[in-house]
Parts: C-alpha cells; sequence; structure tokens
C-alpha cells in the first residue's frame, strides 16, 4: 500500500514537472481524484469527512503547511516527498 501511494504522488508531482506543486494539485481531474479517495478512506475506517473547508482549501493548506507550495517536482528530493506524503496521510488524503 505504501509503494502505491508514493507512485500516486510521485506521478501526480511529475505530470508537470517543471510547474509548482500547488499548480499540479489545482488541477480539476487531480483535486477530484483525491477527493474521491479521501471519501472512501473515510468511508472505509468509519471516519467523519471534514466538509466544514472546501478541498481543494485543505489540499493547499496542506501544501502550505509544509512548505512546498512554490516547490517544483524536479527540484525536490525524497526526504520532501516523504515529508508531503506524510502530511496529506495524516488528514486522510491518499494517493491509491
Amino acid at each position: 500500500m505504501v509503494l502505491q501511494e508514493w507512485d500516486g504522488l510521485v506521478r501526480l508531482a511529475f505530470q508537470r514537472k517543471n510547474k509548482t506543486l500547488a499548480a499540479n494539485f489545482k488541477s480539476d481531474a487531480v483535486l477530484t481524484m483525491l477527493e474521491q479517495n479521501y471519501k472512501t478512506f473515510c468511508a472505509l475506517n468509519n471516519v467523519m469527512a471534514d466538509d466544514s473547508v472546501a478541498f481543494k482549501d485543505q489540499v493547499l493548506a496542506i501544501l502550505d503547511a509544509t512548505g512546498m507550495s512554490e516547490k517544483r517536482a524536479a527540484k525536490m528530493d525524497i526526504d520532501d516527498f516523504l515529508a508531503l506524503l506524510a502530511a496529506f496521510n495524516e488528514k486522510g488524503i491518499h494517493f491509491s
């Protein structure tokens, strides 16, 4: 499962490697996929989905909190990706 998560995040980040991560994550297709994964995770784990904040805002807040919003995938190292994956998983957002 962890490898699938890693693969999903890295593929998403390198989809447009010279764009900032914030730009990659603002894509409607990416947001839709992540929101569906989030809702599935919540349903499977009997967790109440947080609908108090728009999902896009939740994703961008995670990027801001980790300091990764303006980073570009091509300039990131493995530790950056691991920290980002951990931050998303902590909020229940998964990439597989």
